[in-house]
């Protein structure tokens, strides 16, 4: 043991001998390697793996551009993912950090801009209000949506985006697998907004043009310089992978046609009736929503609340069954007979849900795609929102006379039971008042009365908003005889169903204000509920009514309320004292700032993002290349490296030390054979008795010991710390070695004087 103590202090001895006479080695060598003649970039791997890029990158903007219709934005978002990708291209070979942060934002947004130019080069100039524009459609409307000039923008930078981060992450961070994997987010959610017919076909186009672009970066040999496969290499591999492909994608067709691959849900939630989301009239901006010349005066109608759920009036669930195209012809049902017509004119009044008449016959419009909804008798539009000017016409059957109603004695048809039924038991109040209507002659006759009970002796009260209401809330508005409008309506709707009449709530507008001739201007504060009730061979009829009394409101806005000089003031008399007081006007400051902050935030999130993990890549580039000057200039400057890359990934970790010895270094840590035999090796090869005698087997064990190391300190800290240290500044600004990039393209003066390796 003592002999073995004295040739290690002998050994040692030397090495600190050969320290003094080769002070500044270390750094000779890595400067050595750093001014080697640098190889010429190798562009066909970049171009490849750019290609690459490109075939998911297209697969996600097929899938994103189903979200519009027609297929110009699969199109475009195709071109704007390719122009993301040669954005990174150009980024990567910048130096500067903030050059290349320059680019990418004007890039990105001059993408977007471009995708614009089609629609006219003047709608640059209205850019944002476009884009607002486009996002409002979104939330009113489901796809397929129309390509309006707002959405070439919107796609063109989110394709721009998904373009830039997958080509980044593949060239920047040396991953090109991990990169094929950063669009197939954008994908999936493109593929839940793409409408249902096209998911499956959309599904397999992408799923080709991944494998595509797998099957590409597979034939690529990477991002080191390594010797480029050939081309009868690359054909092979290519037809080899299309053998497979297609027989694939041939059985992912034929199995999206059976049910146990793609089995229709039993409950799906898309198709289950839905509460009404309604607004406060003293919430809605005043305004005009259509015009209609005709010579009724309404109701028009805009949908039906039919379900009943023992609590709630529902919406009808929108269905594939339910919903049809309007046929060429325009007619709608042609077992009615058209007698009534209104020509309808949109001004202000959005959504997918036209204004119409009850029991439509047929419909003329230009210049929108109209559908029908059979179950609730509204016209929607197949995809889409009303615009300002939308103009069409809607003939009706018209309403049937008191004596034709009385005279109706068939039985209702078999799908019209539903509507009356989920009522449950009369309660005694119901059961009372139904029993003074049984000795009237006529369906009509029994539901009339029971209505103009309820107008004539319910009070009015409060705002239409519509809530639940119960059998047992029924009774107590049939005792107490006060209730909200809604309530007024939806007690009628259920009386009818307790009598057998079917029933259900109407809604949309009625009267208007007249403005020229037979034309009147409709407003929010037109909107009404209504009854709605079946009797054979008239189908659908609204029946209209106001209540006799009502309490007054205390809304100091005419604009949100209708009078009706018809409507007495109940017996319950109130009354509001109002005083004037001075108020300052709202600022809008506060929303201005807000629509600022998200316009901005995503572009600053961005570029943060792109601030944060820019040293990763450039550290990354930075290892390219000297291993490519290590590897011409010998064993020596590769096992000098190793360990320099080694005591760089320590310093990001907080364990720097420049001016220490390998030797030294050792005994800052606890004794690890490893980092003890990398030490040695690197002290007896740079200074020591294998400096002249390095060979390719001493090369290739540091650079393992050194890639051991380096995955062993990552390991024994936490996550949150490796990533921090991914993305630290620290081996940049303060290397082991010098910063080989002063010797390759002459120093900057963002680059500061780097500590060196003292011995």
């Amino acid at each position: 043991m003592a002999t073995t103590e004295s040739d290690l202090a002998a050994l040692e001895e030397d090495v600190l001998d050969r320290l003094t006479e080769e002070a500044g080695g270390v750094e000779a060598d890595i400067e050595r390697a750093a001014g080697a003649p640098e190889e010429a970039p190798i562009e066909q791997p970049i171009g490849r793996i750019a290609v690459a890029m490109a075939f998911p990158v297209i697969a996600t903007a097929i899938m994103t551009g189903g979200v519009f219709s027609g297929t110009s934005p699969r199109i475009y978002g195709a071109v704007a993912g390719v122009l993301g990708i040669g954005l990174a291209i150009v980024a990567n070979r910048q130096r500067r950090l903030s050059s290349t942060m320059i680019i990418v934002a004007l890039g990105i947004f001059a993408i977007g801009a471009l995708m614009m130019i089609p629609t006219g080069v003047g709608n640059i100039g209205s850019l944002a209000s476009l884009v607002k524009e486009a996002n409002t459609q979104g939330d009113l409307t489901r796809p397929p949506v129309p390509f309006i000039p707002g959405w070439h923008a919107v796609l063109g930078w989110l394709m721009a985006v998904v373009g830039f981060s997958a080509a980044w992450v593949a060239l920047a961070f040396r991953k090109p697998a991990l990169a094929l994997v950063v669009p197939i987010p954008f994908a999936a959610l493109g593929g839940i907004s793409v409408p249902k017919d096209q998911q499956i076909a959309s599904g397999i186009v992408v799923l080709v043009l991944f494998v595509f672009g797998l099957v590409l970066l597979s034939s690529s040999s990477g991002l080191e310089g390594d010797e480029k496969p050939t081309l009868a290499y690359e054909v092979r591999n290519a037809l080899r992978s299309l053998l497979v492909i297609i027989p694939v994608t041939a059985l992912l067709i034929g199995a999206s046609q059976l049910d146990f691959l793609f089995p229709k849900p039993n409950i799906n939630p898309a198709e289950e009736p839905q509460k009404p989301k309604t607004v406060p009239l003293s919430k809605v901006v005043d305004r005009p929503l259509f015009r209609v010349k005709s010579d009724l005066t309404g109701p028009w109608r805009m949908g039906s609340l039919d379900v009943y759920d023992g609590t709630d009036w529902r919406l009808a669930a929108i269905s594939d069954a339910n919903v049809k195209p309007v046929p060429k012809n325009g007619v709608i049902d042609a077992s009615l007979t058209p007698r009534v017509e209104a020509n309808f004119r949109v001004l202000g009044l959005t959504g997918a849900v036209l204004p119409g008449l009850a029991n439509p016959y047929g419909l003329q419009a230009k210049g929108i795609i109209p559908s029908f909804d059979y179950r609730s008798s509204n016209i929607r539009l197949a995809s889409g929102t009303l615009k300002p000017g939308n103009e069409y016409t809607v003939q009706g059957a018209g309403l049937p006379t008191i004596a034709e109603l009385e005279s109706v004695v068939e039985p209702n048809p078999a799908d019209v039971v539903q509507f009356t039924e989920g009522v449950g038991s009369q309660p005694p109040a119901v059961a009372d008042l139904i029993a003074k209507s049984d000795a009237l002659p006529s369906r009509w006759a029994k539901f009339d009365f029971l209505r103009n009970f309820v107008l004539d002796n319910v009070v009015a009260t409060g705002v239409g908003v519509p809530v639940s209401i119960t059998p047992q809330r029924v009774d107590q508005i049939l005792t107490s005889l006060e209730a909200t409008p809604y309530e007024i309506v939806a007690t009628q709707a259920m009386l009818a169903r307790w009598i057998g009449v079917p029933s259900r709530i109407g809604f949309g507008f009625d009267g208007g204000e007249k403005v020229e001739g037979k034309t009147l201007e409709i407003r929010p504060k037109n909107g009404a509920t209504f009854v709605e009730v079946f009797f054979p061979g008239f189908k659908w009829v609204p029946v209209v009514g106001t209540p006799k009394k009502a309490k007054p409101s205390v809304s100091s806005d005419p604009n949100t309320q209708q009078t009706d000089p018809n409507i007495l003031p109940s017996d319950d008399v109130t009354i509001q004292v109002f005083l004037p007081v001075i108020t300052p006007p709202e600022s809008v400051f506060g929303e201005q700032l807000l629509r600022g902050l998200l316009v901005g935030l995503p572009i600053v999130l961005f570029l943060l993002l792109i601030y944060s993990t820019y040293p990763a890549a450039r550290k990354s580039r930075i290892r390219s290349r000297r291993r490519r000057g290590a590897q011409e200039l010998g064993p020596r400057a590769r096992i000098a490296l190793a360990y320099a890359e080694f005591r760089d990934v320590a310093t990001d970790y907080g364990f720097s030390h420049p001016t220490d010895t390998p030797l030294m270094y050792v005994e800052r840590f606890i004794e690890d054979d490893e980092h003890t035999e990398l030490a040695w090796l690197v002290t007896r090869v740079l200074w020591g008795d294998l400096q002249h005698d390095a060979s390719l087997e001493l090369a290739v064990a540091a650079d393992e010991l050194s890639r051991s190391l380096k995955r062993r300190v990552g390991s024994a800290q936490p996550a949150t710390v490796r990533f921090v240290a991914a993305v630290s500044r620290l081996s940049l600004r303060n290397p082991f070695a010098p910063d080989l990039n002063a010797s390759l393209s002459g120093k900057t003066k963002e680059e500061p004087e780097y500590a060196t390796a003292s011995a």
